[in-house]
């Protein structure tokens, strides 16, 4: 029994573990229920006895399947857990205390049962004095730590033996040819070249494998499989003094002809599931804490062409013979380069040869994340797949072979694709449920086994909660198939992780059941098209948008200050969004307002879903969840983002896509294998995207995640995307659309402090059709679910606008542009979307203009550092404003074309001013077909002549469950929305 209480104690309760051997399990299906009853009955009674009976039950039932069905109804309803487990970053989506709301930064949470609201757990320190009726925070995660979703239970056991094992085992080792090892040894000594070469090394339950960590260790291990049941050390958290500060290789060994048939599941066999890998089971523990380096830092001065030294924005304590990464600071993804290091002094690094490529290195300020990042490849913890005769140059030589196999592969489709499966057949690792994973300090190369399911150099399988394990501070380079996969696993952390050319979709969460995750301060360099799925190709009959630097099919998990450099899309999110339990089938969108015709809450699965083998593993009760489990009846696309802070995506074709549906995360699964080819590409293949844009749409809401979905009640929320960073975004051809600094379907996203450098193609989106009456800020007209605050938008040479006249509102508050001299020829502030008929929404400046124009620009904390790349007098007027060339040649409804400043962009008068198309009548000084509609009058009743399409009123009818229409926004007048008349109407 494990007994968890919360404050107020108000649903403390106790529940019991079965041990999850396969033999456990068996055992726990196979009692009859009375049985089963008298196993749980004193677990059942613990939880009435502290909490009494819940809303719903029937306590007096003595029927064994009818208190099963109540246990496992309530399973996630049980108390919190300490409020001292984690914290949460300012503005972060969490939990209200006490309440099934969720809420971000400067918000009050509801009181419970009417009571007196109070201060959002996120808020930032001093905020709520004179805004909430309680001006101070019931639970300040800031400091204490507040977790914003339920934990998916069952817990992992804990771990078999004590925290750090070096003093406690001193027998050496003896490793017959069998590889088995069942007792507790020692492996290697300082000054001792130590080699172990099996078919496959098997730890056994209750063995610890623990490797000698004094600096003159030196350990290699060669298997084709190595199996931990038991325990695999090489040093211990707590930094230099008891990490493994000598060499270990471990190094998987085996051909593409020995490739395996790929989908793994509970039911597969052990050789099968580590060949040419490390399978860490369910009682296995895999602990590996490297020597302690930096992993990544930026470039804190300009690295010229020629340049032999590098100056990094901190110290680093990287050494001679250590190889970094430095990524590109152009349009050009093979500007990215590796460099060998001679001496390091503080934060100067001198290199062994010159740079071939300029790398940026002067922004400052908040500017400093468009500088070069410099990533770390080099560890002495090393993991291997062999590909040639173990010699370094020729390890390295088999990946660049592999390559140049995949450029036979065009959109999927090769020349042989058995041909590339052999010759990228790397090494991989999977950690199953209950198994215990840390891993710090390592390099991670030739891993992954291209075009192959479930074989990934770092791999989370099915494991459930997770809470506490993590890979951390590691370099994944020259990989074949992704760098990380977190599939069917909670609350684990990726973090200040180095991922360096690779295939596929790099950090990947797979079926849209994950959350809790974290990926922090994670940089990608080149991500190669080319994996196991057909989303991470590019191009083809179809587009394709792949891969991405991060594949997010699920938004409760936190993104904070990672970096992509050289990918297709840089963070992709797309959800399995009302799937169909049959794999791969392409059911009907539903739409996301309760009670609409087809609503979403009509279908079994609701706004959301999960993906194939999650769904499979964790509807089968005997894992711990079951069918009726919160975490198997998500709704994704209403979830809002857990954090999204810091991120950068730069050299790349796309920085942020939400949209692209994918249906399943594998091809024509069946119970046993994946059959089919794999990669499938083609519209029958369901893990292709078919629709490039509005084939889901992401309305994030506040609702009980606990309740079962036919009761779930809903209330919009918002997305904050915080700090993000987007530079060099485009495609080879000017002209195409596939480039796109944001694209959105719904969202309802606010960006507070993004900086965007030199972007081809700005934002764009489609507007939600079931919310265009709830706003993102309170400033913000509905049907405006893109909203930018405190933005800075710099042009470059490729840049031919900053943002994209379409469907969806843009709301621009605030914020600030600089047209740099070297701008593209063809540039525009505005632009509509091609094949846009006119019919959508305007964008909506307020406070917003060239950087210099508005009082307080010099000592704003978001502006300053850029003015120097300001003219030094901006324009009163501005010729290149807007090009309505297209759609006033075949927009139907071309006059809805316009843009709207409330203060003439902080120009002129500053009065509210409207850029509209125009056939006739037009001023050139603001663009190309293009009309000056200034002054408030003329204003309103150009907007009241023009209506936009997508507001509240016309599409939408709904801004929130119990809530009237009548009661939302003034919406049979669009232009009330508006300053200055919003404020005339308040």
């Amino acid at each position: 029994l494990k007994t968890l209480s919360g404050s107020p104690p108000k649903s403390a309760a106790a529940y019991f573990f079965l041990s999850d051997t396969h033999q456990g399990m068996l055992a726990a299906a196979a009692m009859t229920n009375t049985a089963f009853l008298a196993l749980i009955s004193c677990s059942y009674f613990a939880r009435t006895l502290a909490a009494g009976c819940m809303a719903g039950d029937t306590c007096s039932s003595s029927d064994a399947a009818g208190l099963l069905q109540i246990l496992h109804k309530r399973e996630n309803k049980i108390a919190p857990l300490p409020m001292t487990e984690r914290t949460c970053e300012v503005d972060e989506n969490v939990s209200c205390p006490d309440s099934s709301t969720i809420c971000h930064g400067e918000q009050c949470c509801p009181g419970q049962n009417g009571g007196k609201n109070y201060v959002c757990p996120s808020a930032p320190p001093g905020w709520g004095a004179g805004r909430c009726e309680i001006e101070h925070k019931i639970i300040d995660c800031l400091a204490q730590g507040l977790n914003p979703s339920p934990k998916p239970p069952p817990l992992s056991p804990p771990p078999s033996s004590v925290d750090c094992p070096y003093g406690e085992v001193t027998t050496p080792c003896i490793i017959g040819a069998d590889g088995n090892i069942t007792q507790d040894c020692l492996l290697g000594s300082a000054g001792v070249s130590t080699v172990v070469s099996v078919d496959r090394l098997t730890v056994f339950q209750g063995a610890r494998l623990v490797v000698a960590r004094d600096s003159g260790v030196d350990v290699k291990v060669a298997a084709s499989g190595i199996t931990l049941h038991g325990e695999l050390w090489a040093g211990c958290e707590g930094g230099a003094s008891d990490a493994f500060m000598g060499k270990l290789l471990l190094e998987f060994v085996g051909d593409g002809a020995a490739l395996l048939r790929s989908f793994v599941g509970h039911n597969m066999h052990e050789s099968q599931l580590s060949e040419k890998g490390m399978l860490v089971t369910n009682t296995g523990r895999l602990e590996l804490h490297g020597a302690p380096k930096e992993s990544w830092h930026y470039l804190a001065a300009n690295a010229e062409v020629g340049a032999t030294q590098l100056i990094l924005d901190a110290s680093v304590d990287w050494q001679l013979g250590d190889e970094v990464v430095v990524g590109s600071t152009s349009t050009n993804r093979e500007e990215s380069e590796v460099a060998v290091i001679s001496s390091v002094s503080g934060p100067m690094v001198s290199l062994q040869k010159p740079l071939t490529y300029p790398h940026k290195g002067d922004f400052t300020g908040r500017g400093a994340r468009l500088n070069a990042p410099v990533g770390l490849r080099t560890h002495n913890v090393k993991l291997r797949g062999r590909m040639a005769d173990g010699s370094d140059d020729n390890e390295a030589a088999a990946w660049q072979a592999c390559f140049r196999l995949h450029s036979t592969c065009q959109a999927g489709r090769c020349q042989s694709t058995a041909t590339v499966k052999a010759g990228c057949f790397g090494g991989h690792t999977l950690f199953l449920q209950h198994s215990q994973v840390h891993v710090e300090h390592a390099e991670f190369t030739n891993m992954g086994q291209n075009m192959v399911m479930a074989r990934y150099p770092v791999h989370w399988h099915l494991a459930g909660n997770a809470s506490g394990q993590y890979v951390r501070r590691s370099s994944m380079h020259n990989n074949f198939q992704r760098c990380t996969t977190v599939h069917g696993t909670a609350d684990v952390l990726v973090a200040e992780n180095v991922c360096h050319e690779t295939f596929g979709h790099a950090f990947y969460l797979e079926d849209g059941i994950e959350t809790g995750n974290t990926f922090q301060r994670n940089l990608v360099v080149n991500a190669n098209p080319g994996a196991a799925v057909c989303s991470d190709f590019q191009g083809g009959g179809f587009l394709q948008l792949g891969p991405s630097g991060f594949w997010i099919t699920n938004p409760d998990n936190s993104f904070l200050d990672n970096h992509v450099v050289g990918v297709g899309t840089g963070y992709w999110f797309t959800f399995p969004s009302s799937s169909s339990p049959s794999e791969g089938s392409r059911p009907g969108q539903c739409e996301l307002a309760p009670g609409s015709r087809h609503s979403c809450s009509d279908a079994k699965y609701g706004a959301g879903g999960v993906f194939g083998p999650s769904r499979r593993y964790f509807d089968d009760l005997r894992h711990g969840y079951g069918p009726e489990s919160w975490w198997t009846n998500q709704e994704q696309a209403r979830t809002p983002i857990r954090l999204f802070k810091g991120n950068v995506a730069s050299t790349s074709l796309r920085a942020i896509w939400a949209d692209s549906r994918v249906y399943n995360s594998e091809d024509t699964p069946n119970s046993n294998f994946s059959g089919g080819d794999i990669p499938c590409f083609g519209p029958q293949c369901p893990t292709c995207v078919t629709d490039a844009e509005q084939s889901f749409t992401w309305s994030p809401m506040n609702f009980d995640k606990l309740a079962a979905i036919k009761d779930r009640s809903y209330q919009p929320a918002v997305n904050v995307f915080q700090d993000f960073y987007a530079a060099h975004i485009s495609a080879a051809d000017p002209y195409t659309d596939r480039s796109r600094l944001v694209w959105a379907s719904g969202g309802s996203i606010i960006f507070k402090g993004a900086v965007m450098y030199n972007v081809q193609r700005g934002i764009a989106g489609i507007q939600d059709t079931t919310g265009a009456c709830y706003k993102v800020t309170p400033a913000s007209p509905g049907g405006y679910p893109l909203v930018f605050q405190d933005s800075l938008f710099i042009s470059g040479p490729v840049t031919r606008e900053l943002f994209t006249v379409y469907d969806s509102g843009i709301h621009v508050l605030n914020s600030r542009w600089v047209v740099l001299q070297d701008t593209n020829k063809d540039f525009f502030i505005a632009r509509p979307k091609e094949a846009f008929g006119g019919n959508g929404n305007p964008v909506y400046f307020e406070k917003t203009g060239p950087l210099g124009r508005f009082p307080g620009d010099a000592g704003s904390e978001y502006f300053k550092w850029a003015l120097l790349l300001a003219p030094a007098s901006p324009n009163e007027a501005i010729n290149n404003f807007a090009d309505y060339t297209e759609v006033v040649k075949s927009g139907t409804f071309f006059k809805r074309s316009f843009v709207y400043s409330v203060d003439g962009f902080g120009l002129g008068d500053a009065l509210p001013t409207i850029i509209a198309a125009a056939r006739t009548s037009v001023a050139e000084e603001w663009g190309v077909s293009a009309k000056n509609v200034s002054g408030a009058a003329d204003a309103q009743s150009y907007i009241q002549n023009n209506p936009p399409q997508f507001t509240c009123g016309t599409y939408g009818q709904w801004c929130g469950d119990g809530i009237k229409l009548s009661e939302c926004l003034a919406y049979t007048q669009f232009y009330k929305e508006l300053a200055p008349w919003r404020d005339a109407a308040a």
